[in-house]
């Protein structure tokens, strides 16, 4: 990792003799990655050179897979200092994860062989581990919908390839739509994935039995709410529920962004939550209509 902010020369570092040592260095550690961002355009680093914003978000995703207990990420996440960075952090992944699939998204288009350039994405079998993951904990899809897509469908192609699952992808981007609908396309998957504009609300006439929530699709309360309303007005002849599963970020994770809360998930219940495992950034959790 990089070298760590002095105490003396940043005003955010408060003295730091109440912390353990291992608090001491994770906490310099965020502080070091958002003096490097909160000043910075993204979008030029990307435009000039996509290695050197892959480099700086190397820290942030290493600081998420940290092996550390419970109790001191907890003590870390309540930190007043490390609260007030926070948001700030999350908007930054947020269009690092746009900035990086959308590159990634035209580097396939020019591309003739797409599936040997998509595997050898470094992201790539972090994807796959989380797939069959849930597939493993929910199986039986027949048509699987998947709010905040992306320009780079990842998900879909592979649930379409490990498994034959047709899919729907939603995205309120209209850039992120054409690329994703261009992808599709490439990939010769074009009747397997369909790809939607709009909220999820363009899934209430359209025949699914499972939804997948993106880790970064926004704003949960009012996508949850939609979806609860949605499945409860459905008409169906199959007596096995809607599954509803969403990526989450839990433990150290939450440093890349935020986590859901119980409150935005009201008139579902938990069915069950996998931890992630490697370098998985997300927590698979599993719910059904109330």
């Amino acid at each position: 990792m990089n070298s760590l902010l002095s105490a003396e020369g940043s005003s955010l570092l408060p003295p730091f003799q109440d912390y353990e040592p291992e608090l001491y260095d994770i906490r310099s550690h965020i502080l070091h990655f958002y003096s490097n961002i909160k000043d910075r355009d993204l979008s030029i680093i990307a435009e000039s050179n996509m290695t050197d914003l892959y480099e700086i978000f190397s820290e942030l995703d290493e600081l998420g897979h940290l092996d550390i207990s419970d109790g001191l990420c907890q003590a870390l996440l309540r930190d007043p200092v490390i609260s007030s960075v926070l948001p700030v952090i999350y908007t930054s992944y947020t269009h690092f994860f746009s900035l990086h699939e959308t590159q990634l998204a035209k580097n396939i288009l020019a591309c003739k062989e797409p599936w040997k350039m998509l595997e050898s994405f470094p992201l790539y079998p972090r994807y796959e581990k989380m797939i069959r993951t849930q597939v493993q904990a929910s199986p039986g899809i027949k048509v699987l919908a998947f709010i905040g897509c992306g320009p780079l469908p990842v998900t879909l192609l592979l649930f379409s390839k490990l498994y034959g699952i047709r899919c729907i992808g939603v995205d309120q981007d209209p850039e992120a739509v054409g690329l994703a609908k261009s992808c599709i396309k490439h990939f010769g998957l074009e009747k397997e994935i369909s790809i939607l504009e709009g909220d999820e609300t363009v899934l209430s006439k359209i025949g699914w039995d499972s939804v997948l929530i993106a880790g970064l699709a926004e704003p949960k309360q009012r996508i949850f709410e939609n979806l609860h309303m949605m499945i409860k007005n459905r008409k169906s002849s199959s007596k096995k529920p809607v599954s509803v599963c969403y990526r989450n970020y839990s433990g150290i994770r939450q440093l890349l962004y935020w986590p859901v809360q119980p409150e935005q998930t009201k008139g579902f219940r938990k069915i069950k939550e996998i931890y992630p495992a490697g370098k998985v950034n997300n927590t698979l959790v599993f719910m059904e209509c109330e």
